[in-house]
C-alpha cells in the first residue's frame, strides 16, 4: 500500500452565498467572471501609474532611503525593494507623486501592509478609516497625540488610547514614538492631539 502525499483543504468560493468550492484565484467554476471584473475594475499597473517615469524616481528614492523603515522598527537591518505610498493614492495623481507619502519597504512588509488595508485589491474608493490627506500637518515636535484611525492603529500595534510623542515633523508626516520607543512614519491625519 502506497502512501499519498496530503492534499490542500479545498476553499470555499468568495463568493458569499456561494455553497461551491474555488477552483482559480478564489472563486468556484460558476464565479469566474469575477476576476476578470476586478481586474478591469484594477486596471494596469500603467494605468494606475506605475509607468517609466514612478520606475526612475522609485529607483532614486530606494538609492536614498535603501533600508525597509519597518524593519527597522525591529532592530533589524533589511533592504527596501518597494516604495510604498503611506496612505493608498487610489489613482490620485497628487498623493501619487507626493514623497512625504512615500516610505521604503521591503516585499514582505509591503504585502502585509497592503493586504491589511486594502484586503488585496485596489479600488478607487477609499474607506472610512483612511487618513484625510487633505488636511493640514499643525504638528509639532513634542506634541502629545491619539491614534484616531484603525490603519495606524494595526501598523502602531496600539488602541485608540496609546499616547505617542512627535519626534520628527514633515510636510505631510510625523515620526511618533510611545514612552517604550515604539513607534513609526505615518501621516500626521492618523492622529489627534491629546486633550488638554
Amino acid at each position: 500500500m502506497t502512501k499519498k502525499a496530503p492534499q490542500k483543504a479545498k476553499r470555499p468560493c468568495l463568493v458569499n452565498s456561494c455553497k461551491e468550492y474555488a477552483a482559480n484565484q478564489g472563486y468556484c467554476d460558476n464565479h469566474q467572471d469575477k476576476i476578470k471584473k476586478k481586474d478591469r475594475e484594477r486596471g494596469t499597473a500603467h494605468q494606475r501609474g506605475y509607468d517609466a517615469q514612478w520606475a526612475k524616481a522609485r529607483d532614486a528614492f530606494l538609492d536614498e532611503h535603501p533600508l525597509c523603515v519597518e524593519c527597522h522598527k525591529t532592530r533589524y537591518i533589511n533592504p527596501a525593494t518597494v516604495v510604498d505610498h503611506i496612505i493608498p493614492h487610489k489613482g490620485d495623481k497628487v498623493l501619487f507623486w507626493d514623497k512625504s507619502n512615500w516610505q521604503p519597504l521591503c516585499e514582505t512588509h509591503h504585502n502585509i501592509k497592503t493586504a491589511t488595508e486594502d484586503r488585496g485589491s485596489w479600488s478607487p474608493v477609499q474607506t472610512k478609516t483612511k487618513a484625510n490627506k487633505d488636511s493640514t500637518n499643525n504638528f509639532k515636535v513634542n506634541d502629545r497625540l491619539l491614534v484616531v484611525t484603525e490603519y495606524a492603529q494595526e501598523s502602531l500595534m496600539c488602541d485608540d488610547k496609546a499616547v505617542f510623542t512627535v519626534i520628527e515633523v514633515h510636510d505631510k508626516t510625523v515620526f511618533v514614538q510611545d514612552h517604550e520607543g515604539n513607534g513609526g512614519r505615518l501621516h500626521h491625519s492618523h492622529f489627534k492631539v491629546v486633550p488638554a
